[in-house]
């Protein structure tokens, strides 16, 4: 994870560049909050923790924006979700989701469960305990970008996917190397 936190630098400092030439666009401070997958199949997940894009909902609840990229050809660029918070309760649950597609720069509705979630997908408890627990967002692995216009995170993707595709090419060389290392010494 440290090198993974050593390639967001330079993605932090170009969105930083870019946020710079924009004003009068909405700003995010953007955060992974979790990956998954595996190469070419990778997926990310960032909330968007600016207490101006988070808002409080009937009964104590907040809510607040998470962004699922996905790597994989034929998915969505990303799919942006509207997710509600209770953390006096700890539960959560997704209220909206639309799927962008970049290729056809088209908004769709996705399907998501309005439900409160008795067992929350890992992204989705990550993203509780992104808002509810803020002290602990570095000790869960969470990596923060940084602050920039919402618009500008979609252009972070791509470059995310190249760090974590580099990450899990050097695990896959280590691993062999390891592998021939206990055969060498099983001989």
């Amino acid at each position: 994870m440290i090198a993974f936190k050593k390639q967001l630098l330079p993605v932090a400092i170009l969105c930083n560049i870019l946020a710079a030439q924009a004003s009068d666009v909405q700003m995010g401070d953007f955060w992974v909050v979790h990956y998954q997958g595996g190469l070419g199949k990778n997926q990310v997940f960032v909330a968007d923790g600016d207490s101006n894009n988070i808002f409080n909902r009937p009964g104590g609840a907040k809510s607040l924006g998470v962004y699922q990229f996905y790597e994989e050809p034929g998915k969505p660029t990303f799919t942006a979700y509207d997710v509600e918070i209770d953390c006096a309760k700890n539960r959560v649950r997704i209220t909206g989701a639309q799927d962008f597609r970049s290729v056809f720069n088209e908004l769709r509705n996705a399907k998501y469960s309005s439900q409160w979630q008795s067992k929350p997908d890992t992204w989705l408890a990550q993203s509780r305990d992104f808002l509810c627990k803020p002290a602990d967002r570095q000790a869960r692995k969470m990596e923060r970008l940084g602050v920039m216009p919402a618009s500008q995170i979609a252009k972070a993707g791509p470059q995310l996917f190249q760090i974590l595709n580099r990450e899990a090419a050097k695990a896959a060389i280590m691993q062999k190397i390891d592998e021939g290392f206990a055969q060498m010494s099983a001989k």
